[in-house]
């Protein structure tokens, strides 16, 4: 079964996690810690002295959608001991039974976050924490500096210039960013009519659309062949064909959409202990500061500022995030996720 068709309903969800759970979990090294991520969530330069420190080996598993993510939980989440997931999917990981609850007394280091993360209800339940958020996106568009010098609008996206020369995120967070564009206010939950709004207004512009991306590698490609001069896309993205020396700027819409992923013991976990303390020490404002100098990815602790060159602080506007997490639109859970990921695939094949 694809897995696009196998998330479509939560009942489904949960129902392979009553049966999921069942799965007989992997032996895993004494000294192995496996780790379901993101592509560049888990890089040499913080996992390293970790595993030094703990004398045990970090084994990481790359996927390239959030969507993945659960789908290989429900298809067998015993192969790993901590996953990330992304904020709009947290809930379900939750209720699905895919992920267990976090002792907080073995985080000291969740209480440097920022106040908001340490309480977004939808990392919660019954009271219990579930999840750590570890790496903050503050959806920005990246553009190629040298074609496109001027200009912060994200509808650059649309713009005829550009035609054949834009990619787009293959997500359900880009329906998310382009209703924020048409001021749609609440992206995660629209109606019919928002909801096709948007899908008229992306297939639209489908014609100008290089590619739909998945992995961040393949956007700094695309980006690096000058195959396309602009896209939706991640500050890792951004400081990526920075440090590879592509001339790339990147802006970030108003009001600010966003999201963050975060660490979760995955249900079952036999490394529970050993999770936490990874968890504990990828949070510490030392390796936070390490991941924004070397990613790209803002912080989600802000005492990182001490651990990170001032370039860095300055180019993820670290002096800003405080304000915009007032006003940002995190992703959260989208009640109607399975036609939200239908209208994705609709636009596609338009």
């Amino acid at each position: 079964m694809e897995r696009r068709e196998f998330l479509k309903t939560s009942t489904l969800l949960g129902l392979t996690a009553a049966v999921g759970l069942k799965f007989c979990r992997p032996a895993a090294a004494a000294g192995e810690l496996r780790l379901l991520t993101w592509e560049g969530y888990a890089e040499d330069a913080w996992v390293k002295d970790f595993e030094q420190a703990n004398g045990v080996t970090v084994t990481k598993t790359y996927v390239g959608s959030n969507d993945e993510y659960m789908a290989k939980l429900a298809a067998g989440g015993a192969d790993y001991d901590l996953v990330v997931i992304v904020s709009s999917l947290a809930k379900r990981a939750i209720d699905a039974g895919f992920v267990e609850s976090l002792d907080v007394s073995l985080i000291p280091n969740f209480s440097q976050l920022y106040p908001r993360l340490q309480k977004v209800g939808f990392i919660f339940k019954d009271d219990q924490l579930y999840g750590a958020p570890t790496f903050l996106a503050i959806s920005p568009v990246t553009v190629n500096a040298e074609v496109i010098p001027e200009g912060n609008d994200f509808g650059i996206l649309f713009d005829k210039k550009y035609a054949g020369k834009i990619a787009m995120w293959d997500d359900v967070s880009t329906l998310g960013d382009v209703a924020n564009w048409m001021g749609i206010k609440d992206v995660w939950n629209m109606s019919d009519d928002n909801l096709n709004a948007v899908k008229q207004k992306l297939i639209e512009q489908k014609p100008m659309v290089r590619t739909y991306w998945s992995q961040a590698g393949e956007a700094i490609d695309l980006f690096m062949n000058k195959e396309v001069v602009a896209s939706n896309s991640w500050s890792y993205i951004t400081s990526t064909l920075k440090s590879r020396g592509l001339p790339v700027r990147d802006f970030v819409s108003s009001p600010p959409v966003g999201a963050f992923d975060s660490h979760f013991i995955v249900k079952g976990s036999q490394q529970r202990e050993l999770a936490h303390k990874f968890i504990n020490h990828i949070l510490s404002p030392q390796s936070q500061g390490e991941i924004a100098d070397l990613t790209g990815y803002t912080p989600t602790a802000p005492a990182s500022k001490d651990y990170m060159k001032p370039e860095t602080w300055t180019a993820l506007r670290m002096d800003d995030v405080g304000k915009m997490m007032d006003e940002m639109k995190f992703w959260e859970d989208i009640p109607r996720r399975g036609r939200y990921l239908e209208v994705l695939n609709e636009i596609k094949a338009a």
